[in-house]
């Protein structure tokens, strides 16, 4: 299916961060409910799907940006833009919806932090090794 020898590392994490991201997205749109109860009371199913849409959307960025030669300078940076916003965003969550968290919330947000900075570490390693950013 994808002769993943002779892809680079960057090439590699953005098809790994892509099918990720689109078996999460789908999970999150079709058990949105289920999982919106088990995060928190408070938060609606519409919460769920509309991370799921986004999850769906970025998935296919990353699909996208891997074909053929694989991503280019700007598709890293934006890759690596988003994980750091998602990192944000997660602790934001964390500091200011935490009492309306379930115990499975808090951790799976968590769980979603380390596996966005584990992308996140390959995606720089990668883009380093693969010499996009250049210091200006």
């Amino acid at each position: 299916m994808f002769d993943l020898s002779s892809r680079s590392l960057l090439n590699k994490t953005f098809i790994a961060d892509g099918i990720f991201s689109l078996i999460a997205g789908t999970v999150l749109i079709v058990d949105a409910y289920p999982l919106a109860r088990l995060v928190s009371p408070a938060v609606p199913a519409a919460v769920m799907t509309a991370l799921g849409t986004g999850l769906l959307l970025w998935g296919a960025f990353h699909l996208a940006s891997a074909r053929k030669n694989g991503p280019n300078a700007l598709a890293a940076r934006i890759s690596i833009g988003g994980d750091i916003l998602w990192q944000a965003a997660s602790l934001a969550l964390l500091a200011i919806a935490y009492p309306w968290l379930t115990p499975i919330g808090a951790g799976l947000v968590i769980v979603g932090m380390v596996g966005v900075a584990d992308f996140l570490f390959f995606k720089m390693r990668g883009a380093s090794q693969a010499r996009l950013f250049r210091a200006a």
